[in-house]
């Protein structure tokens, strides 16, 4: 059974529950209002009769005519005396002289079931002065009335059957509506499935209930299975790009010592080098790849607290010995606590000064600094600079300013993408121009973390 058959369902139900007892709790204080209402009337006649005959007119005989005066339909008057013995009596029916006489020193009214009928019975007392001579009894058989509740349960029973069905339509057409973006969503993924196209829900801005969340929802999962999609698809073409590459050289050497390279020792030992550095540089490569595709899909961080003029001074002394080059550290302090994942940070400072060691001149600057909301890492050096027309492009996967230099250089265009991946899940930035009278710069900001006080 669907969702929405059962949600149909339970609200019909829900409000059947509400409208039977509802119903009859309308009918029955009708009821006991309507027999409330004849009661007062058959009191109201008794006192009539009181008022306008004599208590001695009411007990002396062969009076009859004077109560059939107030006799209403389908009731009976008559007139007891102490024993309860009938003097006077006006019946417009026969039934009703079955019911005993009962003499009363107090006025009572009640009904009760004769034949299976419902009767009305009112008893008061005839009073000549303060003592009482006898009584005044008053049954009736309320057939109006009855009639009138068999019309109302008649009217009851249709109203009712009428709202049951409209009900059951309103809560099918409700349940229709309110899981429509279910609907569209299913037929959606289904179409998703045969076509492997990405495909989103309309939204209704206006409303914002959770069902318009649950579509928000849905189109957010879309967007980033079709980024995932993209990247993968990136990630595949890149790296066939890249092995391309190499394969083509490894290939071109290989048949070079399949033709020559055993007559030419020169020539074979050339051919061995060329192969070996590109297996070197596609296994660096590969290397690169699976880390950046680890960041991008595993967005999780090693936080702890460290200083971070200790990691740029580390970084810097496994960078000095492999050039004759100068970094140089400039801090706005002595120390600069920080809480980031210590490793990923040192990598991303590795990169930049990696880069920065194969086209500087002389020396490249280090600025350390921090606000009230970030800390800063400034890098300049006294390079070559990146043409302007360039600079868009720079985290580009695979993507090399110079060609020619950085085969030279052995870079693979992936050191600047991996930095920018893990400053970004620090919710940081990086940023790369050319420097005033300088080479290039770049810099990064990492917001300070406001959960936790690192000092």
């Amino acid at each position: 059974m669907k969702i929405k058959t059962k949600a149909s369902l339970l609200s019909f139900f829900w409000l059947i529950s509400i409208l039977l007892p509802l119903t009859f709790i309308i009918y029955y204080l009708y009821a006991q209002y309507e027999k409330e209402e004849e009661m007062e009337i058959l009191q109201f006649t008794a006192n009539q009769i009181l008022t306008h005959i004599s208590p001695l007119e009411l007990l002396q005989e062969d009076n009859n005519p004077m109560l059939r005066t107030y006799l209403p339909d389908y009731s009976m008057i008559r007139s007891l005396d102490l024993s309860s013995k009938v003097i006077n009596q006006a019946a417009n029916t026969s039934e009703l002289a079955v019911i005993p006489p009962k003499h009363i020193d107090t006025q009572e009214s009640y009904s009760q079931k004769l034949n299976d009928q419902t009767v009305m019975i009112v008893r008061t007392p005839i009073r000549q002065g303060t003592e009482i001579i006898g009584t005044l009894e008053i049954v009736t058989e309320p057939i109006e009335l009855d009639q009138s509740l068999y019309r109302l349960i008649g009217i009851i029973g249709i109203v009712t059957l009428a709202a049951m069905l409209i009900s059951l339509s309103a809560s099918f057409l409700l349940s229709k509506l309110l899981f429509l973006p279910l609907s569209r969503m299913i037929q959606t993924m289904k179409e998703i499935e045969m076509s492997l196209a990405i495909k989103k829900l309309p939204l209704n801005r206006k409303s914002k209930d959770e069902l318009y969340q649950l579509s928000e929802t849905f189109n957010h999962l879309m967007e980033r299975i079709e980024i995932s999609m993209k990247k993968q698809r990136q990630f595949i073409s890149d790296a066939s790009h890249e092995f391309k590459t190499s394969l083509t050289i490894i290939e071109g050497y290989t048949s070079l010592i399949r033709r020559w390279g055993f007559e030419n020792t020169d020539l074979h030992m050339e051919a061995l080098n060329a192969v070996h550095d590109e297996s070197k540089r596609m296994k660096h490569i590969t290397y690169q790849l699976l880390e950046l595709a680890e960041l991008e899909h595993e967005e999780r961080l090693t936080l702890c607290v460290f200083d971070l003029v200790t990691l740029c001074k580390e970084s810097i002394q496994l960078l000095q010995p492999l050039s004759n080059k100068e970094f140089m550290l400039i801090s706005s302090g002595s120390d600069m606590m920080i809480e980031a994942d210590r490793l990923q940070m040192k990598q991303v400072i590795l990169i930049i000064l990696d880069n920065a060691m194969k086209y500087m001149k002389h020396r490249t600057y280090i600025y350390l600094s921090k606000t009230d909301s970030n800390h800063c890492i400034r890098f300049v050096d006294d390079g070559i600079g990146i043409p302007t027309e360039e600079l868009p492009f720079v985290f580009e996967r695979f993507y090399r300013v110079d060609r020619s230099r950085s085969r030279q250089t052995g870079g693979s265009g992936l050191g600047l993408a991996i930095a920018k991946c893990i400053v970004n899940l620090h919710k940081g930035t990086i940023q790369i121009s050319n420097a005033p009278h300088y080479g290039t710069e770049v810099i990064v900001t990492i917001p300070i973390c406001k959960t936790s006080n690192p000092f």
